[in-house]
């Protein structure tokens, strides 16, 4: 029998692992809300219970890094719904293996805290937004959270992503080949039991006056 290309075998493991994949639906930890005209319509977001997920706590516990993508965006209802604004947020956890404590960071600036209820009060704070209608009309907020699990040889390239810099496949300091090998692993690790989530919730609408 002839011998699969490297990048053939890689997918062909990808397909038989998804065929016996479904992924648990978890319980929004999300919330969000919308301030009042004295928070100037901001959205209001709180994160609360969102690390009593065993798979993230033992992900972390594992010494592995979880990686938080954010994004609120601001609608304003009409006949067709116009994008009228977007506040986005990058950040990264993880676990101390010596002092048991943890590491919340962007890529420029990070803060250790003692247990995940203050890391969930930091991700909090990371996702605060000034985003807020500037004129009258109809409105609502959308967020978006995923949360991904990264493998200790990814922790360069996160702190890359996460300054906004270019993939190194992209700006060419890494072979495309490499790069899709590296993501292919990436996804292999996710389906045999690296957990990944993603939170959407939606505000009610709201007129501000």
């Amino acid at each position: 029998m002839a011998r699969l290309p490297r990048l053939g075998a890689w997918l062909l493991v990808l397909v038989l692992a998804c065929a016996g994949y479904a992924p648990a639906r978890a319980q929004t930890p999300l919330t969000l809300a919308v301030g009042g005209a004295t928070a100037s319509w901001r959205p209001q977001v709180r994160v609360q219970g969102m690390l009593d997920d065993e798979g993230l706590r033992d992900a972390l516990s594992s010494g592995l890094p979880l990686r938080f993508q954010f994004r609120v965006e601001l609608w304003e209802k009409g006949v067709f719904d116009r994008l009228a604004g977007t506040h986005r947020a990058a950040l990264a956890v993880l676990q101390d293996p010596l002092d048991g404590g943890y590491t919340l960071g962007n890529g420029r600036a990070e803060r250790r805290f003692a247990t995940l209820t203050e890391i969930e009060g930091g991700l909090e704070a990371a996702f605060a937004s000034t985003l807020h209608p500037s004129r009258q009309g109809r409105y609502y907020y959308i967020a978006v959270l995923e949360v991904e699990t990264l493998s200790l040889s990814d922790l360069e390239e996160l702190q890359r992503w996460l300054r906004g810099e270019a993939q190194p496949a992209v700006a060419g300091r890494r072979s495309v080949g490499r790069a899709v090998q590296s993501g292919l692993q990436r996804a292999v690790s996710r389906i045999i039991g690296l957990p990944t989530r993603r939170y959407e919730v939606r505000s009610p609408i709201f007129s501000p006056r």
